[in-house]
């Protein structure tokens, strides 16, 4: 039996383009559950970091309300450190801060009425300029510039202040005097 070499070399090609695009298609489809799949877990990992800007946009947030509503409490007063109500910094900041600052008040109301005293101080929140600065240990760290406007035996005195925050679990962990550079 003969056969036609065009027929056989026509049959083989078919056969060869045949198992090609079955391939081709297999391949396809293969390439295509993986694009799936992985815009699936690009979704996920996206949603996933959104979720957590959200949350420290929403921890900064807070943060920043807990660092300017302590700066009015120690900083906004009329007479005395005296009026400045420790109650509220013992909810906003730990028990190390609140002595502290307890420590200061202290320091400065034993001073005679010849001295220096400061009579009134105030701080005006939308002064109060707050940067994040760093981030470590389920904490954060904030550098916050505020302007403070005092008045020592009648001469008005008006500085900025330089400190860092750290802010763990809602509370002032620690506060940091600092100088800063001139520009």
């Amino acid at each position: 039996m003969e056969f036609d070499k065009i027929k056989v070399s026509l049959f083989i090609s078919t056969l060869v383009l045949l198992v090609v695009t079955i391939g081709m298609i297999v391949f396809g489809i293969k390439q295509g559950e993986q694009i799936r799949h992985l815009k699936s877990d690009l979704k996920s990992v996206q949603t996933e970091l959104a979720d957590k800007q959200a949350e420290q946009n929403t921890n900064q947030s807070e943060s920043e309300k807990i660092i300017k509503e302590f700066y009015k409490t120690v900083y906004n007063y009329e007479k005395s450190q005296k009026e400045i109500s420790m109650t509220t910094v013992k909810e906003l900041a730990t028990d190390n801060v609140y002595q502290e600052l307890q420590n200061e008040i202290n320091v400065n109301n034993s001073y005679s009425p010849q001295q220096n005293t400061i009579q009134k101080s105030s701080v005006n929140e939308n002064e109060i300029k707050i940067l994040a600065y760093a981030s470590k240990d389920n904490s954060q760290q904030y550098l916050v510039t505020a302007p403070i406007h005092q008045v020592f035996n009648g001469t008005k005195n008006d500085f900025e202040i330089n400190q860092i925050i750290q802010i763990k679990n809602q509370q002032i962990t620690q506060r940091t005097t600092i100088q800063l550079g001139e520009e």
